[in-house]
């Protein structure tokens, strides 16, 4: 071996575990695969999806939490579920705000600061958005 970072690391067993991902990322990441499934998908299917290094358990876990959250649906396949994103990922993101909203007592305050916080494209973008609505409203 050579080079300074090989010495004294002869016969060293690196007892380091792996990285833990966060409950978040992990449902990032099941969702990712749901999305590329063809068709409702098995936790089986996501498991390898993912590469196989998460317990079965734990893909069921985080499928039952993500249902729990109306990010995804399950329909019973034989004895088992199959499962299909609920939404997109901006219909997610859009989800998680409102129920950010809703837990606040003061909306105005909260969609004011929101509003005065957007730099200038996305205010243009939300003003022409709710123009939108107003006027398919009218129809």
């Amino acid at each position: 071996m050579k080079g300074a970072a090989a010495e004294g690391e002869q016969g060293v067993t690196d007892h380091r575990r792996p990285r833990r991902r966060g409950q978040g990322e992990l449902e990032v990441q099941v969702l990712s695969a749901l999305r590329e499934a063809d068709a409702p998908a098995t936790a089986g299917w996501v498991q390898e999806r993912l590469g196989g290094d998460l317990a079965y358990t734990t893909v069921i876990t985080i499928l039952t939490r993500l249902l729990a959250k109306g990010a995804v649906t399950r329909e019973r396949a034989g004895r088992s579920f199959v499962w299909t994103p609920a939404s997109d990922e901006a219909g997610l993101a859009a989800r998680k705000m409102r129920k950010v909203l809703d837990g606040e007592r003061d909306r105005e305050a909260v969609l004011a600061r929101f509003v005065t916080a957007l730099g200038p494209e996305d205010e243009r973008l939300l003003r022409e958005l709710l123009g939108r609505t107003h006027t398919e409203g009218e129809d």
